[in-house]
């Protein structure tokens, strides 16, 4: 093995076990030699001008390296692959490039687009792959996808801490294609603290939706020792919480444990609260019966009054 092979080989270990055309030449091999590489079955062609070396198993995230390298230079992973790197739901596994205007990128097997601006602040490495982070990938899929396929995703981010609203905000400036975003954040109350899922944002609509009025989301309530408690949604003037009663949106069974144990629904109800349980499943599949369970909670402390 020579130098350039060695070097070769030390770059692929870094890109989930692939390599550019390019790269072979800048580091000496000469063009016949790729191409023997390649009859023999040493290099192994995923893309036009982007090679996985022989023995190394295929994966998608290798493919998706395959894809940024035959973009060329600058090329980052967008869209619905950023989105599946990024572990947002519903995102298909499609092979999806950004890569800065002029440049014409035409590779079979990658969708490639081109942007005039790709601020540095954009682009993260994410498994050792280049890719556009949280907010760029959300803004980006707004411009095709529907609210419905975008309001998980954004719902996810948000609650992984991978983009704030107000970095949201900022990308939602009133041009045509930030319609969907600008929607989705619209519907959705700007809080103190993030809301935490998918849960929370459904409930939010079903309520007003059925013409409720709209509860306070992220309540902090002061607790008697001086610490703070926060409710999902609230009716501070009747004193009524609405829970989020799922483990399912939290990161696990113990999480959503830690999560009750901070509710400290005792301690609430001692304070003259009454709490008012919503599952999942309900609001998801229901969300009419949800609204109705909280009206009818909010007219029973209304009266009690």
């Amino acid at each position: 093995m020579n130098n350039a092979e060695r070097a070769l080989l030390a770059l692929a270990q870094t890109q989930h076990g692939v390599l550019s055309r390019q790269q072979a030449l800048c580091e000496g091999l000469s063009p016949s030699a790729i191409d023997r590489r390649l009859v023999t079955g040493q290099w192994v062609r995923v893309f036009q001008g982007a090679y996985r070396l022989a023995g190394v198993q295929p994966t998608w995230e290798q493919t998706v390296m395959a894809g940024c390298l035959a973009a060329g230079a600058d090329a980052v992973a967008s869209h619905r692959s950023a989105a599946t790197l990024l572990g947002m739901p519903g995102a298909p596994r499609w092979v999806e490039v950004t890569v800065p205007r002029p440049r014409q990128v035409s590779v079979a097997g990658v969708i490639a687009h081109r942007t005039r601006l790709l601020a540095p602040e954009d682009v993260a490495k994410l498994k050792g792959i280049p890719v556009t982070r949280a907010g760029r990938t959300i803004a980006d899929l707004a411009s095709f996808y529907s609210k419905a396929k975008l309001s998980p995703m954004l719902n996810y981010a948000v609650a992984q801490r991978l983009v704030t609203r107000a970095e949201l905000e900022a990308r939602a400036t009133g041009r045509r294609h930030d319609d969907v975003l600008r929607e989705l954040l619209d519907e959705r109350p700007a809080s103190a603290r993030p809301m935490g899922s998918e849960f929370e944002a459904s409930l939010f609509r079903g309520l007003r939706e059925a013409g409720l009025p709209l509860p306070l989301p992220q309540y902090r309530v002061l607790m008697d020792d001086g610490s703070e408690v926060f409710l999902d949604f609230a009716y501070p003037d009747v004193k009524l919480a609405i829970e989020a009663d799922s483990f399912v949106w939290h990161a696990s069974l113990a999480d959503w444990q830690r999560d009750r144990a901070r509710n400290r629904n005792n301690d609430l109800m001692a304070l003259g609260w009454s709490i008012l349980p919503i599952t999942w499943d309900l609001v998801m599949r229901s969300p009419a019966v949800a609204a109705r369970q909280v009206r009818r909670a909010r007219e029973t402390r209304l009266a009690g009054i």
